[in-house]
């Protein structure tokens, strides 16, 4: 669910990639998501499906060595071919490259002489090419014998310089007007073996030229390898000029004086869509709505009314919690803020360096009896709409029409930090919320998402993020909410039940079906296309491609997952559960979603050409808005029965399991020494644990009887890989 991926590894200067993750997001925010990968990541996880570009800072230097780089291990310099040859897109900041032929001089040294952009194939190797038949870190084109090694400064080179450069870009193919702008110290310089370029002539292209004494040198220069690109954009980004960049004609006078219009117009040469100038850069939250169904006036104002003792008139009020500040503001003054703070461009300043970086003031602006926002102050996401198909989905799952139902009080915002977080980072805010009134948070953005241990969750355009807050929901008999009816609305609450918590395991498991069998109901892909969407164990949401005769292999691409939070009231009789849950449901290519289950993908997601306007005429009713209602209401049936069954699993459990991608799968055993075969059996009905059979007559070991059961919060099943490991290895 990666859009840019920055590359973190050793060989990388640290201040490079801070700079470089706090540039990419001031441009590309919200249009894009970008998240540092490391080494382990890059060699084991399957990064390449969702990866729009992947990106290196500038790199480390050897010591004694003139900008050669501390070698990148080779293994993973194959991957990286491999991504690139198929199709896969390349940037390298602060690099030049050497074109040489066949496998010589694939270290990143050399800082020697750069011809004219006009001349750029009469060169010299340089004098400090390497001969070395090692594995540099280098780019291979298979069909034409050539290298391109990325150059990068000396350490000591990459120190801001007093001297000053003017790089210019042509505009591009469209035939734009020009891009100009000051840059600030040295820069390596690209090279070119007599012969190495030769093969390149057509597969070559200069984005921006640096305009000195001596004439025109390339900056920036774009090749195809395979079927993909690499780009070198050889300024220090640390350099970039702040002041005296003249605007291009085609943009606002609003940006001239942007240190980052260079590199904009480099990002949009490759391929990437950064938000317009006038737009502003997304790394602030925009104020959020709360709001309820109008069907059900008087919800809002029992939430508000258990969070701050009364409805505020004019004015806001303030509620302090441990990770955020909650601003209330009425009506009128809420959509005021809106409004203003979206005509200013979204956002205040960051010049902390890190953008992305959510503030910790919350805006909510309270919508009271039953009032919905029109669609101009979210356009993101039609309110309205989406309670009428909420209210059509709960008459067709037959929900409780007497309780305050699963969607039907929510906290939304277009912008937001994580949804996740506003309830389990903020005790005192959860709880204060109404036990009988369940409340979803709804971001159409977020900025710090959350997934399960320390993975992060990202939000492109077209994901829908989501976290279900359910406040406490009674473990025992002896929880006195076990028949709360909320006093200060006319809603009672859910079935009168409890779960033990030895049960809380299932919820994941019991949300995951909920959202895969939704997606088989004709408001989103129908039963014939949502058969394709299955189960990862414990809680991810895949596409599965193939023959039904032969499932193992069936192209298997991640969509969403799920993540669940359990806080426990003192007592232990009480606990409030938060469900978060990311869907990919109308991103675009090269991400994958539910807009292009209907096609079928080739064996590399990344080259996949399909766009969604191929699928305007088969699932011209897919929204974020039904999809959710969807979703929500398919739930709220199947926790109404799995509360009033006392946390029992056993009646989904056969379709679960119909719906996951495991059944009878053989994978190896890593938690174990030495390693061994298991064939994965199901899930254990009391605990919720993965249930597998180790394999007979394996080598080396004696043969084992009886089940060996796994836990899902201590063990990672890597379903491309075949193996599960211990979490985090």
């Amino acid at each position: 669910m990666v859009n840019l991926l920055v590359y973190s590894g050793p060989e990388v200067l640290p201040a490079a990639l801070r700079t470089t993750l706090s540039h990419l997001a001031r441009i590309l925010l919200p249009n894009y998501t970008i998240q540092p990968i490391n080494v382990p990541v890059l060699l084991n996880q399957p990064w390449t499906t969702n990866c729009q570009v992947l990106i290196f800072p500038a790199l480390k230097t050897s010591t004694g060595s003139a900008g050669i780089v501390a070698g990148i291990p080779p293994r993973l310099n194959g991957v990286i071919n491999d991504f690139l040859e198929g199709g896969g897109n390349i940037l390298c900041l602060n690099a030049a490259g050497r074109i040489t032929r066949g496998l010589r001089g694939r270290g990143l040294g050399g800082i020697g002489g750069m011809g004219a952009a006009g001349q750029h194939l009469n060169g010299s190797s340089g004098s400090n090419a390497s001969n070395s038949e090692s594995e540099d870190f280098a780019f291979v084109d298979r069909t034409t014998g050539l290298t391109i090694s990325p150059i990068s400064l000396l350490e000591s080179s990459q120190k801001k310089d007093p001297s000053t450069r003017r790089i210019r870009g042509e505009g591009g193919p469209s035939g734009g007007e020009p891009v100009e702008g000051i840059v600030e110290g040295n820069m390596p310089q690209f090279e070119f073996e007599s012969s190495g370029g030769a093969g390149l002539t057509n597969k070559m292209e200069i984005l921006a030229e640096s305009m000195e004494q001596d004439g025109s040198h390339i900056a920036a220069l774009r090749c195809q390898i395979g079927s993909g690109f690499v780009t070198f954009w050889a300024p220090n980004l640390e350099n970039l000029s702040e002041e005296g960049s003249s605007a291009p004609t085609n943009l606002s006078s609003s940006s001239s004086s942007s240190q980052l219009i260079l590199l904009r117009y480099v990002l949009s040469r490759i391929g990437l869509k950064p938000p317009h100038p006038t737009a502003g850069h997304v790394s602030r939250p925009l104020p959020q709505l709360l709001l309820s169904t109008p069907d059900k006036p008087g919800l809002v104002e029992a939430v508000v009314r258990g969070l701050l003792g009364s409805v505020p008139g004019v004015g806001s009020v303030k509620f302090q919690d441990t990770n955020d500040t909650f601003e209330f503001h009425g009506y009128d003054e809420g959509l005021a803020i809106l409004r203003q703070m979206r005509k200013q461009g979204h956002i205040e300043s960051a010049d902390d360096g890190q953008p992305h970086k959510p503030s910790n003031i919350s805006h909510i602006a309270i919508c009271p009896n039953g009032t919905v926002p029109s669609v101009e102050d979210t356009p993101l996401f039609d309110l309205r709409t989406y309670f009428n198909l909420l209210k059509e989905a709960r008459t067709r799952e037959e929900c409780r029409r007497d309780v305050s139902g699963f969607g039907e009080t929510l906290i939304y915002g277009q912008v937001i930090g994580s949804t996740q977080t506003l309830f389990d980072k903020n005790p005192r805010f959860l709880s204060s919320l109404i036990p009988s009134i369940p409340i979803l948070s709804l971001g159409s953005h977020q900025l710090s998402g959350r997934g399960r241990g320390a993975n992060v969750w990202i939000s492109p355009s077209g994901c829908l993020q989501f976290s279900l807050c359910m406040p406490k929901v009674p473990l025992s008999p002896h929880s006195p909410y076990i028949n709360t009816i909320c006093s200060s609305s006319s809603f009672s609450s859910l079935t009168p039940s409890y779960i033990p918590p030895s049960k809380l395991v299932f919820i994941q498991y019991l949300f995951a079906l909920a959202v895969v069998e939704a997606c088989s109901h004709p408001l989103i892909l129908g039963p014939t296309l949502g058969a394709n969407v299955r189960l990862k164990w414990p809680n991810d949401i895949y596409v599965c491609y193939g023959n039904p005769a032969r499932p193992e292999r069936a192209e298997k691409i991640k969509i969403g997952g799920i993540l669940v939070s359990t806080s426990f009231a003192p007592g232990g009789h009480e606990a409030s559960v938060v469900i978060g849950c990311g869907l990919n449901v109308l991103c675009r290519h090269p991400l994958f979603s539910l807009m292009r289950v209907g096609k079928p993908t080739l064996s590399t997601p990344y080259r996949d050409p399909c766009c969604p306007t191929s699928m305007q005429d088969e699932l011209e009713h897919l929204s974020m808005e039904g999809t959710l209602a969807t979703i929500l209401a398919r739930f709220e049936k199947m926790w109404e029965e799995f509360l009033g069954g006392g946390g029992s699993f056993e009646r989904w459990m056969g379709r679960y399991q119909d719906k996951w991608l495991h059944s009878d799968q053989l994978v190896r055993l890593t938690t174990v020494d030495p390693p061994m075969m298991v064939r994965i059996c199901g899930i254990t009905p009391d605990h919720g644990l993965l249930r597998t059979l180790p394999e007979r007559n394996q080598p080396g070991r004696t043969n084992q009887e009886g089940f060996i059961d796994l836990q899902p919060d201590g063990n990672s099943f890597d379903l491309m890989a075949g193996l599960i490991k211990v979490k985090g290895s």
